[in-house]
C-alpha cells in the first residue's frame, strides 16, 4: 500500500490505494457454496410445502383424510306441520328410527357375521346386504322409519357396522282434507296440495352427521357427532276448519251414495273475509294410504266428461279449484244483480215468458214450466230461462260481460295453491243475442266452484268482492307467527242497495220458490237452485242424461256467516226427479244447519283476527 501524490492518470493525491489483487475461490469452496444453496432451496421448498399443506390447503387435505376414514350422512330436518284454523294438526311428523350399514374398515369375518345376522330380516333384501357387506361396501340404508318393535329387534342384534339415526315420518290425521293437504311419498317427495306448494317452507334445512366405521372401542358409537344440525321446517296454518270439512265431506258422501253419483263437491266460505272454511270433494283418497286409493274404479258409472277420475292420481285433485263446469241457473243471480245495479230492470217489473218456448236466432229456449207473465222476483224464484234471457238482452252483451268481470268470472280465483284454470267464456267480440241469452241463465261458460262461492259472497257482503284464501298464517318451528294473511277487498261489484235487494230476492227463492228444500229451521237462508246440462263434445249437443245439480247461497240473511255451494254431478235415481232443488238443496240445508250451529259454539282465533283486521280496514 503506498500514498501517491503525483498528478496524472493515477490516483489523486492523498488517496489510499490497495495494491493487493482479489483472490479466486478454489473448487472446494465453490462446492460447499453450491451445497449450501441447494440445502437452503430444499429447506425453502419444504417450508413452502408445509405452509401449502398445513395452511393454504388445510381444508382440502382434511376433507380427503375424513373421506378415507368417515362418511357423512344427511339428517333430514323435521318437516313442519299443516294445521287447521283452530291449530289442530292435519299433517305432522313423528320421530322414527332408521338403520344404515357402513362396513368399510371391518374385517372379512365381521362382514360375513353382519350379513349372516341380517339375512332374512323383514324388509332387508339380499341385494342391500351385498351392497353393504360386499367386496366394495357402500353406505346404505337397511330400514327406514322403523316402528318401535322393529327398531328394538335390530338393536338387539348388535350387528357390526350397523348404526342408527332418528328420522321423521309424515302422518295425517284427517282423510277428508286429503285433496287440500296432499301427501309426502315414501321417498320424501311432496305430492299435490299444500305439501307440494309449500314444500320449501315445510322442509326446513337438512343437517349432516359424521360416521366413522374404524371406531372399534367397546361401546363407542359409530356416529361421531352432528356436523351441522338440521333446521326444522315452518308450520302452515290453513283457514280450513277440520270439523266443518268433515261435515261437508260426510254429506257429499251420503249424496253420492243416495243418488248414485260419480262426483260431488262443496265449498264453504266466510263471505266477509274470503277465508275458505271447507272445500271437499267426494270421492277422495287417503293421504296416509295414497296408493290404495289411486283410482276411482269402484264407482258404478263414470260419464265421459269425468273420465279423468279413472286416471292415475285422478282423485288427488282439489276439483273445487281445478275443475270448470257450467253453472246453469245459479248464474241467474248474477245477471239479475247486474241488471238491477244498472237500473235496467225493477224487482216488480213483469216480463212475458212466452208460455215456455222462446225462439232466439237459431235456438229455441225452453222453461221447465209454461210460464206467462213473471216479475223479476218471480223469474229468479221460479228459475225461468226465458225471463232471464229477456233480462240479459235488455242488459246487453257489453254490460253483462263487464259484470262478469266485476264478479271475478273472467279471472282465476287466485287462491294460489293449485293449478287454477282460466274460466272459459267467449270474447266479447263473438257475443250475439243468442249467446247473451245463454250466458244469462248460465250456459255457454265454465267457471270453478270457488269462483261461484266468491261471487255470491260479494252479494252477501254488501257488494264487496273479497280475495278468497286458504292459508291463514305461517309459523316457525316454535309456533311464532312469521306471516299472517289479512282479508283483502278486490273491488266493489254492485252497490250496497243493489246487494240488499238481491238478498231479499234470494231469500224469496227459499221461502216461496224452487229452493224451499234448502230451508233451515230458525235460520233465514238465501239461495238459488241450478240444474245444468253437460255438453257432449262427441255429439255436439247438450246431454239429456248427464246433469250437474247445484244449490248456492248463504245464511243467515241478516248477517251472513257462511256462503256455501253444493254440486252433485250426473246423479241417477229410478224413482226421483233430478233437479238442483231435489238433489243439492237438501244437502245444502243439512250442511248449513250443522255448520252454523257449530260456528255459534266455537270461534277460531285466526279467523276472528282476520275479521277484526277487515273491520279496522273498513273503518279507516
Amino acid at each position: 500500500m503506498v500514498i501517491n501524490g503525483s498528478r496524472g492518470r493515477g490516483p489523486k493525491a492523498g488517496q489510499i490505494v490497495d495494491s493487493r489483487r482479489p483472490r479466486k475461490l478454489n473448487s472446494q469452496a465453490l462446492r460447499m457454496l453450491a451445497v449450501l444453496l441447494v440445502f437452503i432451496l430444499l429447506a425453502g421448498l419444504g417450508v413452502f410445502r408445509l405452509l401449502w399443506i398445513q395452511v393454504l390447503k388445510h381444508g382440502d387435505y382434511r376433507r380427503i383424510a375424513e373421506s378415507l376414514h368417515t362418511r357423512r350422512l344427511v339428517l333430514p330436518a323435521k318437516r313442519g306441520k299443516i294445521l287447521d284454523c283452530r291449530l289442530r294438526t292435519l299433517a305432522g311428523s313423528r320421530e322414527t328410527m332408521s338403520f344404515w350399514a357402513y362396513a368399510r374398515g371391518l374385517t372379512e369375518d365381521d362382514k360375513r357375521t353382519g350379513s349372516r345376522q341380517l339375512m332374512g330380516f323383514p324388509g332387508i333384501s339380499k341385494e342391500v346386504l351385498d351392497e353393504a357387506f360386499g367386496p366394495r361396501p357402500r353406505l346404505v340404508w337397511l330400514r327406514r322409519f322403523c316402528d318401535e318393535d322393529t327398531a328394538v329387534r335390530l338393536e338387539e342384534l348388535h350387528v357390526p357396522g350397523v348404526g342408527r339415526t332418528v328420522e321423521h315420518r309424515r302422518y295425517y290425521t284427517c282423510d277428508w282434507v286429503s285433496n287440500i293437504v296432499g301427501f309426502v311419498n315414501a321417498s320424501g317427495s311432496a305430492i299435490e296440495g299444500v305439501e307440494h306448494k309449500f314444500d320449501k317452507l315445510l322442509s326446513g334445512v337438512p343437517g349432516t352427521v359424521v360416521i366413522n366405521p374404524y371406531v372399534r372401542l367397546e361401546g363407542a358409537p359409530l356416529t361421531q357427532g352432528v356436523l351441522r344440525p338440521p333446521v326444522n321446517g315452518h308450520n302452515i296454518v290453513l283457514t280450513i276448519d277440520s270439523d266443518i270439512q268433515y261435515i261437508l265431506y260426510s254429506r257429499l258422501r251420503e249424496a253420492c251414495q243416495l243418488w248414485n253419483a260419480p262426483l260431488a263437491l262443496g265449498v264453504i266460505m266466510d263471505p266477509k273475509t274470503g277465508a275458505i272454511l271447507g272445500m271437499a270433494t267426494y270421492p277422495s283418497y287417503s293421504s296416509s294410504h295414497y296408493r290404495q286409493s289411486y283410482t276411482a274404479d269402484n264407482l258404478k258409472h263414470i260419464p265421459a266428461y269425468l273420465s279423468n277420475l279413472r286416471q292415475p292420481g285422478g282423485l288427488y285433485k282439489a276439483r273445487c279449484l281445478t275443475d270448470l263446469f257450467e253453472p246453469g241457473s245459479l248464474f241467474k243471480v248474477f245477471a239479475v244483480a247486474a241488471a238491477l245495479d244498472m237500473n235496467k230492470v225493477r224487482p216488480h217489473e213483469a216480463f212475458f215468458c212466452e208460455n215456455g218456448s222462446f225462439k232466439v236466432g237459431k235456438s229455441t229456449i225452453s222453461d221447465w214450466h209454461p210460464f206467462g207473465e213473471l216479475t223479476v222476483e218471480d223469474i229468479l224464484a221460479k228459475s225461468s230461462n226465458i225471463g232471464m234471457s229477456k233480462i240479459g238482452m235488455r242488459l246487453g252483451p257489453r254490460l253483462l260481460y263487464e259484470y262478469l268481470m266485476r264478479f271475478g268470472f273472467l279471472n282465476k280465483p287466485g287462491v294460489g295453491l293449485f293449478a287454477e284454470p282460466t274460466p272459459q267464456i267467449k270474447p266479447l267480440s263473438q257475443w250475439d243475442d243468442e249467446y247473451t241469452c245463454f250466458v244469462s241463465f248460465g250456459q255457454g261458460l265454465s267457471v270453478s266452484a270457488v269462483s261461484l262461492v266468491s261471487a255470491v259472497s260479494a252479494i252477501a257482503n254488501d257488494g264487496m268482492l273479497m280475495q278468497p284464501y286458504l292459508v291463514a298464517a305461517v309459523q316457525d318451528s316454535t309456533g311464532n307467527i312469521i306471516y299472517q294473511t289479512h282479508p283483502r277487498v278486490i273491488r266493489r261489484v254492485i252497490r250496497a242497495s243493489t246487494a240488499r235487494t238481491v238478498v231479499s230476492m234470494m231469500r224469496r227463492v227459499v221461502t216461496q220458490g224452487s229452493g224451499h228444500r234448502a230451508a233451515v229451521d230458525g235460520i233465514s237462508v238465501c239461495g238459488k237452485t241450478g240444474t245444468a246440462q253437460v255438453f257432449d263434445y262427441q255429439t255436439g249437443h247438450y246431454s239429456h242424461e248427464d246433469l250437474i245439480t247445484s244449490f248456492i247461497g248463504f245464511a243467515p240473511a241478516e248477517d251472513p256467516q257462511i256462503a256455501l255451494l253444493i254440486s252433485v254431478f250426473s246423479p241417477r235415481h229410478a224413482q226421483r226427479e233430478i233437479w238442483g232443488s231435489t238433489v243439492a238443496a237438501p244437502i245444502f240445508s243439512a250442511v248449513a244447519g250443522h255448520v252454523l250451529a257449530y260456528l255459534e259454539s266455537r270461534k277460531s282465533p285466526f279467523l276472528r283476527m282476520a275479521k277484526n283486521k277487515r273491520l279496522e280496514a273498513a273503518e279507516s
